[in-house]
C-alpha cells in the first residue's frame, strides 16, 4: 500500500442480495486515495449481457439497460459522489465484476462512510446502503 491509500473491506466481504434476490453482490474491495474511493465488487450470477457483437463491428441490443451508481457521506458529513466506473463478465461467464469510484478522496479526519448503491436492471432496481471503515 502506497503512502496516503486506506484499503479494506472492513475485515470480511460484503454480501448482500440485490435485483429481488436474483443476484448476490460481494464487495470485494475498497480503497480510499487523497484523489478518490473506489469499490471492487463482483454480481453472481452475472448480469445479462447487454450488447452483441456483429461480424460487421456493429452492436445490438439484446439485454436490459443496466446502470450501477454510488454515493457517500463521511462521518463529518462530506458528501462524495459517483465518479464512474466499468464492468464486464468474466471470461468464462461465472460473474459480473466491476468497479465504480467516488471523488474525492475522504477527508484525513474522517473514519467511516456510508455508501448509497444503486443497481438497476430493466425494469428491477434496488438501493442498498453499507457503511465502510476508512
Amino acid at each position: 500500500m502506497g503512502k496516503g491509500k486506506r484499503k479494506g473491506t472492513g475485515g470480511t466481504a460484503r454480501r448482500f442480495s440485490v435485483l429481488n434476490g436474483q443476484h448476490e453482490l460481494t464487495i470485494r474491495g475498497f480503497t480510499a486515495t487523497a484523489e478518490r474511493i473506489e469499490l471492487e465488487y463482483h454480481i453472481t450470477p452475472p448480469l445479462p449481457e447487454r450488447w452483441q457483437d456483429n461480424p460487421d463491428g456493429s452492436l445490438d441490443a439484446v439485454g436490459p439497460p443496466i446502470f450501477f451508481s454510488v454515493e457517500g457521506v463521511d462521518d463529518l458529513g462530506r458528501e462524495y459522489l459517483d465518479g464512474g466506473g466499468a464492468f464486464g463478465t468474466d471470461p468464462d461467464g461465472r460473474f459480473t465484476e466491476g468497479s465504480l469510484s467516488l471523488e474525492p478522496g475522504p477527508a484525513p479526519a474522517a473514519r467511516s462512510l456510508t455508501l448509497t448503491l444503486m443497481l438497476t436492471c430493466g425494469d428491477t432496481q434496488s438501493t442498498h446502503q453499507l457503511e465502510m471503515p476508512l
